[in-house]
């Protein structure tokens, strides 16, 4: 059985962290060890404690999360939205460079808005440029489920959370995590019943 997400690791909704935009990598820091550190950390909450890259806890991960403020994030680039998983990379210092004028509604979900989930409309298609944990630089087109991964992380980079992105309030849903896999696998989020009011999302992040 895969060890169970590491929750502790993520700073709390009201963070101010997850507010600010993340800093830029400088070319002398993409091997430092500094960066290694701040990677293996990444991998090892996206992993968990098994460590098996074909099996990794989460399809995406951006280190504001987990209090770096630097732009690295994680992408699953084999999840599917439904379960599938297995191909985790990391990419420094993201951009998209284009984004398709066609827009894709499917629902997200993330450890930085607790049980808050919701409906999201995004671009399809993305193109994004990239440098690699060794230095190379990269660019490459990505569509549907993928596409919406870097968009969510890239936006924790930027000091956004997905709740931003919705514009429908109905559309704001509270999903306790025993009801997860029904809300996402048996594509519950179409028809979800239990509603989060944005006066409550903006209570949490007050924080207590």
């Amino acid at each position: 059985m895969p060890t169970p997400l590491n929750l502790k690791a993520f700073v709390p909704p009201n963070s101010p962290i997850l507010r600010q935009k993340a800093e830029l990598l400088r070319d002398e820091e993409i091997g430092s060890s500094q960066t290694k550190q701040h990677i293996k950390t990444m991998l090892r909450v996206a992993l968990g404690e098994q460590n098996y890259i074909s099996t990794p806890l989460l399809v995406g991960l951006a280190a504001p999360q987990i209090g770096i403020p630097k732009r690295i994030i994680l992408v699953d680039v084999a999840a599917n939205g439904k379960g599938s998983v297995g191909n985790l990379h990391v990419f420094i210092n993201p951009e998209i460079i284009w984004s398709s004028a066609d827009l894709d509604r499917w629902y997200e979900g993330c450890f930085s808005t607790g049980c808050i989930c919701g409906i999201v409309h995004r671009p399809e298609n993305i193109r994004v440029k990239w440098i690699n944990a060794d230095g190379s630089r990269e660019m490459r087109a990505f569509s549907g489920y993928t596409a919406r991964i870097f968009q969510h992380e890239i936006d924790h980079l930027d000091g956004k959370v997905f709740v931003d992105r919705i514009l429908d309030d109905d559309d704001i849903h509270w999903v306790e995590r025993s009801k997860f896999a029904a809300y996402r696998n048996d594509q519950g989020w179409r028809n979800w019943p239990h509603k989060c009011t944005r006066a409550r999302w903006e209570e949490m992040l007050k924080g207590p």
